[in-house]
């Protein structure tokens, strides 16, 4: 294996014997071979170290770090990016797998473009099942299933600024996950521990409780970057069961969820006034979306709304139907740039 291969690919894993085999196999499998996979495992009880061990005797370009503790998700994330050796680097969680071309169809766009921090792409969703006894279907990369779902609509493969990046997560244009890009890993340490633990007046754990800080995280890197290219083809393939800790949390208070990633949001924006002169219009979207999250949180759990100023909640449901792609289902690349350059 090189000592500095051009692209690392990080897989955490717990308990993930169900899934893990196949996820690194996605990895070994890519059309691009300069690369290193390095799996980082902490606490597992099930076969899945019998599993990634068995996987690294057999490609010499993988290697395994392990743990007897148990870190939570950002510091098992952070432990991989200090490890990882390659220009470029990204995480793939480990019951997700990537299409055969996702390094090649990335990497290319960084390589043509070296002034870019990241480089994205949509993904396929489905839900496999959540008993344990029943094997996972295999997926066949080379010939997507007609049922599985896109994580995103389709979008068009665009050079966009880094503040309509930004927008675009916001609006539900371009997928929140890291998994969906590749980052030059230079930057990626530079901005990682700023969004580890996230600041806020609700009391949410956002180290343990990982919801919203990949859209901060994300915002920084695509404001950094000035540009940014995002490729319209899913690379990715997201797959998860219907009881997993994300869908847990939206079915009990999934107000608790969208208010934790738009704070994410306006704690991120906020962080990064200084990185693009059209902030102030974001962090004030950031702003009023908490207002609007804020109130229904507040209800839900009897608890008086620290941001619930009905104007502001009002401003952040206009935004939502006419610009959000929950709504306006032809919000994109362009929309999202018309939007930022509006006069305030």
């Amino acid at each position: 294996m090189p000592s500095s291969p051009s692209v690392s690919l990080l897989i955490p894993t717990h308990n993930n014997a169900r899934t893990i085999g196949e996820t690194i196999d996605s990895c070994s499998n890519q059309t691009f071979r300069d690369l290193e996979i390095i799996i980082y495992d902490e606490e597992s009880k099930d076969a899945t170290r019998d599993i990634i061990h068995a996987a690294a005797a057999r490609d010499s370009r993988i290697r395994v770090l392990t743990s007897e503790t148990n870190s939570g998700p950002l510091r098992a994330w952070r432990k991989l990016l200090y490890e990882a050796r390659g220009h470029y680097c990204t995480w793939v969680w480990s019951d997700d797998l990537i299409m055969p071309r996702y390094v090649e169809v990335l990497h290319g766009a960084l390589e043509k473009n070296p002034s870019h921090l990241l480089a994205g792409c949509n993904a396929y969703r489905y839900y496999y099942p959540t008993d344990p006894n029943i094997p996972v279907p295999k997926a066949n990369l080379d010939q997507p299933h007609p049922e599985w779902e896109l994580l995103n609509e389709l979008y068009p493969t665009a050079k966009i600024k880094g503040d309509a990046y930004a927008l675009g997560i916001f609006a539900k244009v371009y997928p929140v996950t890291q998994m969906c890009n590749l980052f030059k890993t230079s930057a990626v340490k530079e901005v990682f521990d700023n969004y580890i633990q996230l600041e806020n007046p609700f009391g949410f754990d956002y180290s343990r409780m990982a919801y919203g800080n990949d859209v901060a995280f994300l915002s920084e890197l695509g404001l950094r970057s000035g540009e940014l290219v995002q490729v319209g083809d899913p690379l990715v393939v997201a797959r998860s069961t219907p009881t997993s800790l994300t869908e847990r949390l939206i079915k009990k208070d999934r107000w608790q969820y969208w208010l934790q990633y738009t704070w994410a949001f306006y704690y991120g924006w906020s962080r990064c006034r200084s990185l693009s002169p059209r902030m102030d219009k974001l962090i004030s979207l950031a702003l009023d979306r908490v207002h609007f999250c804020n109130i229904p949180y507040g209800l839900k759990n009897r608890l008086w709304p620290k941001h619930g100023n009905p104007f502001r909640a009002a401003r952040a449901l206009w935004f939502i139907l006419r610009h959000d792609r929950h709504f306006k289902k032809d919000a994109g690349p362009d929309s999202m740039e018309a939007y930022l350059s509006q006069r305030t």
